[in-house]
């Protein structure tokens, strides 16, 4: 009586819900989520289903049940181990209950998992790593940029770039490791195309002397070296600048705040670099010349959801000679494409 109660709960549990397909079963599946790295290959002859499922580890069991409606279930066997199988049809492969026995050879309910698999083959859509950013139509302050352009996918981050007043892209053109970070992002989405037209490329590569190809290359380089969170740190540095020169125009600082932003802010202005001569030195590599430049092999890369700890201090180095080292704290989003843009005269913001 108790093996037949036994039996009844596995019924009711595994069979309670209905399927989302009622199609064969035959086919080579792949292990998603918690399954990956698994393997389930089945046949279905009438009502028999078999198969071999993979774990992963050793060898592989062999699968031998009966399709009973819209499901299956049977045995999973191996040298030295035997489970259950309960077997689901989903709209993009099936479901897999494995399930152990008791010292009695019942099923162990209790000690059950459950597996997901997909068709092999089948390309499944990439979940967004990126928030979304505001749509068309809505305007986009600068320091709401500056926040949150990270965040956002590369095709959006450029198409808000674009719509930024003019007077604020160029403060952010004054910064070369800011401005050699917003290249990287917009660089990614293949300029020119629908946000970024061919207009609004030229403008940003004309003081750059490279290509996106180019750079996004050195990028690579950079990257497969480790020393992108370099790079990062420095641009958050330039950004936080940014932010409060911002700030200051809009008599949002203390005036004491204010001057040691400009001191800060006019030698970072006066020792503008190219972004391709930034990545370079970072890798040791010597500049090279506009011909060499434009030989270089491109290397496509896209934006990374890391999350590199760095922070801008309220305190800098004293020696403004050099770049001025951040104090380790916040942590921002990073999905790095960098793009050109020309660099602008130095002068200040008016409302």
């Amino acid at each position: 009586m108790l093996k037949i109660i036994r039996w009844c709960i596995l019924t009711v549990a595994l069979l309670g819900a209905s399927p989302a397909i009622a199609s064969g079963f035959s086919g080579q599946f792949e292990g998603i989520g918690t399954a990956g790295g698994m393997t389930l290959t089945l046949q279905e002859t009438g009502d028999r289903v078999v198969g071999r499922f993979h774990s992963g580890r050793g060898e592989a069991f062999s699968l031998n049940g009966r399709r009973t409606g819209d499901a299956a279930q049977g045995s999973v066997e191996r040298s030295g181990q035997s489970f259950f199988f309960h077997l689901e049809g989903r709209p993009l492969g099936v479901q897999f209950l494995l399930i152990p026995k008791t010292p009695e050879q019942d099923p162990d309910i209790s000690g059950a998992t459950d597996y997901s698999f997909v068709q092999k083959g089948l390309q499944l859509p990439k979940p967004s790593v990126y928030r979304a950013a505001p749509p068309r139509g809505i305007d986009v302050d600068i320091i709401q940029f500056i926040d949150a352009f990270r965040d956002w996918d590369p095709a959006d981050m450029a198409r808000i770039y674009v719509s930024l007043e003019s007077r604020y892209r160029e403060l952010i053109q004054l910064f070369d490791h800011a401005a050699a970070e917003v290249l990287w992002r917009v660089c990614t989405t293949e300029p020119p195309n629908s946000v970024f037209a061919a207009g609004d490329l030229d403008q940003m590569l004309e003081r750059q002397r490279t290509d996106c190809g180019t750079y996004l290359s050195s990028i690579t380089a950079v990257r497969d070296s480790g020393l992108l969170n370099e790079f990062l740190r420095k641009s958050n540095f330039q950004l936080e600048l940014i932010r409060e020169t911002v700030k200051c125009d809009r008599g949002l600082s203390p005036e004491t705040k204010c001057a040691d932003v400009s001191a800060m802010s006019g030698p970072l202005m006066l020792r503008w670099r190219r972004a391709d001569d930034i990545m370079r030195a970072l890798i040791g590599d010597e500049p090279r010349s506009a011909a060499q430049t434009a030989q270089a092999e491109p290397v496509p890369l896209s934006p990374s959801p890391e999350r590199p700890e760095t922070s801008i201090g309220d305190e800098v180095a004293a020696d403004i000679s050099a770049m001025p080292r951040a104090r380790p704290g916040r942590q921002d989003a990073v999905n790095p494409v960098p793009t050109q843009s020309h660099l602008p005269r130095a002068r200040p913001i008016r409302n």
